[in-house]
């Protein structure tokens, strides 16, 4: 008896523009909202004081966050990366190998 094949449905592989755009995204939202949100929020309700509108250190606060965030992002890619491939290594080295039953 004949076994009829099945086709495994495998989703499209999601594009690298795509992931890069939206975890931009996310870190300018991230630093944004940690930057100007949370210290407006902490001055609002007197726990924090105003500084000078010269010396606003906001912007600052908020780039270092963005290219921190983008760095991390960064290393944890390279890091799964890394071991996805020892993985994958590690499965063809299973393949390679003989069996021994006893």
């Amino acid at each position: 008896m004949d076994v009829p094949e099945v086709e495994m449905f495998e989703p499209p592989r999601p594009k690298t523009a795509t992931v890069v755009t939206l975890l931009v995204g996310a870190a300018l939202i991230l630093s944004y909202l940690a930057a100007y949100a949370v210290t407006n929020a902490l001055v609002a309700a007197d726990v924090i004081s105003a500084w000078p509108r010269d010396r606003d250190p906001r912007p600052r606060w908020m780039g270092v966050g963005f290219f921190a965030l983008i760095g991390l992002f960064t290393v944890i890619g390279a890091v799964v990366r890394v071991m996805s491939r020892r993985q994958l290594h590690k499965i063809d080295e299973m393949e390679t190998t003989e069996d021994v039953v006893m």
